[in-house]
């Protein structure tokens, strides 16, 4: 018989019959094993709303999951890995992930694609400084107090095939195009006939060999965001249904600036969208910089 070292049946009769209130040493070791929770999920502004949607119901699911885990562990004379009881245990708190504290290490290659079926080119760049934070293989870096949030922040994006460039990025629902641009040059066009981002002149650009275009646009500075649709004010939507998906890149506030590169990666649509803000530091525009002149690229 092992009823006794069953944990679920443990945590249930703790969770229904135990003390109401958590014991200090539980409370301080459960606080701090969400606080590293949190920390390890660099999940920003640059996902599409269901990616934050999904995040928020994960992050719930994990506290309570980390609330049953520690509890169970520190309960006086749980069983030891090799099955005596043990002495109630000192909490332990887990190092910070370095990506969400200090940033990557400088002079690093960070991921940004895996080559793959949904992304067919892998993208690398070198961290340039410190700070830059991102996970492997997401296709975002990001640096700031508040990562690529106004007013000071700054990051980079990277996207990988055909895109559905709204006609106005703020009533993005009503002017989705019926097909997507699946050319650098009409990704240009289209981002360039966009309503309200004062776009500059397109220019030739080279990148790890590859050639293409690059555009810069802007959030107007009196841009209500809680006017738009959904709440969003966004450039353009991936593939699926790009109604109902809604914008694959949003915009993270008024007079965000969007220096967005467009290639042509044998034969694969590539958009690069470096983004930054007038308060955004000089360093931290040079590092954007940086970036952009690192980035190489990996067929399969």
């Amino acid at each position: 018989m092992t009823a006794h070292r069953d944990p679920d049946r443990l945590i249930h009769a703790f969770l229904k019959e135990g003390e109401t209130e958590l014991a200090d040493q539980v409370y301080d070791a459960v606080r701090d094993r969400i606080e590293t929770t949190r920390q390890r999920a660099v999940i920003g502004p640059w996902r599409t709303p269901d990616m934050n949607r999904y995040l928020k119901i994960g992050l719930a699911a994990a506290a309570v999951v980390v609330i049953a885990v520690v509890a169970f562990n520190l309960l006086p004379g749980s069983p030891a890995p090799g099955g005596e009881p043990s002495a109630t245990p000192e909490p332990t708190v887990a190092e910070p992930s370095p990506s969400a504290e200090s940033g990557l290490p400088v002079g690093s290659s960070h991921v940004l694609l895996h080559p793959g079926v949904e992304t067919p080119v892998g993208i690398t760049v070198t961290v340039p400084a410190p700070g830059w934070a991102g996970d492997v293989g997401v296709g975002f870096l990001e640096k700031g107090e508040n990562g690529a949030d106004p007013p000071d922040g700054a990051g980079v994006i990277v996207f990988e095939g055909p895109l559905y460039v709204y006609g106005d990025p703020c009533q993005w629902s009503t002017t989705t195009p019926d097909t997507a641009s699946t050319t650098v040059d009409e990704v240009v066009a289209a981002l360039a006939a966009q309503a309200s981002r004062d776009a500059s002149a397109p220019v030739d650009v080279t990148v790890d060999g590859y050639s293409g275009k690059s555009i810069t646009l802007h959030v107007p500075d009196d841009a209500v965001f809680g006017e738009c649709d959904g709440g969003y004010f966004g450039s353009w939507a991936g593939g699926g249904d790009p109604v109902s998906a809604g914008p694959s890149r949003y915009h993270q506030g008024p007079g965000q600036i969007d220096q967005v590169w467009v290639l042509d990666v044998d034969g694969t649509l590539v958009t690069i969208d470096a983004a930054w803000y007038e308060g955004t530091p000089a360093e931290d525009r040079a590092e954007l910089d940086a970036i952009l002149d690192s980035f190489t690229f990996e067929l399969p």
